[in-house]
């Protein structure tokens, strides 16, 4: 039995959108090995890089899949067939067997980029519309939305963490900032005068989408200058909209298939081009 069959050609398909999928899910609830190797990285250099940690776990789902697919050649390798010797004078060459599965792998990047898409848009349509909200309803528990699209008022905390020109600022419910940081604001720090918007009392309206997932990194930070952080927290994207996350994730999702759209005519024009090539005759 052949191990380059249509069937373990779909499996490995399968396989790799499993992979991509899996990734994607630990890479965007910041959990599993996602999470593990990005406090790994905090551990030893003070920070993480969202990128690289994804692509260490896609490859080494790759390095699983490969030493399984050494394993099933290995085992149902099939018996040579018998070759006639080779005539004096013709031109045949031996050339190496072609690894269909190898194809698959160019795959990952446009899966990915789907994938980042769709998430983007499911977040756009889970918003719903706008909510007035404040500190206290996150501190609460009351919400059971993973994403909501609110102002939110609260009172800001006078220490903030700024991480390429991207401002994470606990916001309370009082004044007096107690217990530990369970909102945040985040604001680009150019924007920052125009989208807090103060009150009256002291405190200040945000609008923007608000989910949950602070980011490994920015939590460290915290805790190493000394300010308590919750097990959830919620960040408020300053200025995001249900709509723009909609748009950015079609246009995504459409480049990632053009991407694959691309391969596809690439190994179909390889296909047509091999099949063209004449066979050898060999003189009787």
């Amino acid at each position: 039995m052949n191990p380059e069959t249509p069937k373990m050609n779909k499996l490995v398909t399968a396989g790799v959108i499993v992979m991509v999928a899996i990734t994607l899910y630990w890479t965007f609830t910041y959990s599993g090995p996602y999470r593990y190797l990005a406090e790994l990285q905090i551990k030893w250099i003070g920070y993480y890089v969202p990128k690289l940690t994804a692509l260490v776990i896609i490859l080494g789902f790759l390095l699983v899949v490969g030493a399984v697919r050494v394993v099933l050649r290995g085992a149902e390798r099939p018996v040579p067939a018998l070759r006639s010797a080779p005539v004096e004078g013709s031109s045949i060459k031996a050339s190496a067997v072609p690894q269909p599965w190898l194809r698959y792998v160019r795959y990952v990047a446009p899966l990915v980029v789907v994938g980042f898409g769709g998430w983007m848009y499911c977040n756009g349509m889970q918003a719903g519309s706008l909510q007035q909200l404040t500190a206290v309803d996150f501190e609460s528990g009351k919400l059971q939305s993973r994403i909501v699209y609110a102002d939110v008022r609260g009172h800001l905390s006078g220490t903030y963490l700024s991480k390429e020109n991207y401002l994470y600022i606990p916001m309370y419910t009082e004044a007096s900032r107690k217990g530990p940081v369970r909102l945040v604001v985040g604001v680009n720090e150019k924007d920052e005068n125009k989208q807090l918007r103060a009150e009256a009392d002291g405190s200040v309206t945000v609008r923007g989408l608000a989910d949950k997932g602070l980011e490994g990194d920015v939590k460290y930070a915290f805790e190493k200058n000394g300010m308590a952080v919750a097990d959830t927290v919620w960040v408020v994207h300053v200025g995001r909209t249900p709509g723009e996350d909609r748009i950015a994730g079609i246009i995504m999702m459409a480049i990632g298939v053009a991407l694959a759209g691309i391969f596809f005519a690439l190994d179909s024009y390889k296909k047509r081009r091999n099949a063209a090539v004449s066979p050898v005759q060999i003189p009787a």
